[in-house]
């Protein structure tokens, strides 16, 4: 693995971690200026699928105050890195600001550039957020 890969393994590591926690400004500041974020799923019938513009990426990382208020805990159970790309495997859970708990595996595919996040795709199972 290259000094590069490595670096960019823990940029998308920190860029996660930021967003599992609730540290938005943090996680919005290792954004690039044109960064996407992609989430498996049909648009018209789930509101976060779609490919989302760095705007609409900010909006959607400040509502998850929102909606898990308290953040999720999380453990990776697999990265891989080669060049400019993260695949990182997640399992995470929390709590809905209604009390019910959230519980989900995710696999992301970041794309680092210049020491930021450039882009994400997000593939979860979409029920479990229904």
């Amino acid at each position: 693995m290259t000094a590069l890969t490595e670096i960019n393994k823990q940029v998308a590591l920190r860029f996660l971690d930021c967003a599992f926690n609730l540290r938005m400004d943090e996680a919005i500041s290792m954004l690039t200026g044109d960064a996407t974020w992609w989430v498996i799923g049909d648009p018209q019938r789930l509101k976060v699928a779609g490919l989302k513009t760095r705007e609409q990426t900010i909006r959607m990382l400040t509502n998850m105050f929102k909606a898990l208020p308290h953040g999720m805990a999380y453990q990776i159970t697999g990265i891989t890195a080669e060049n400019d790309r993260v695949a990182v495997e997640v399992e995470a859970e929390g709590i809905w600001k209604d009390g019910r708990p959230y519980r989900n595996t995710y696999h992301f595919l970041l794309r680092v550039r210049d020491d930021k996040v450039a882009v994400i795709r997000e593939y979860m199972d979409t029920m479990q957020i229904v």
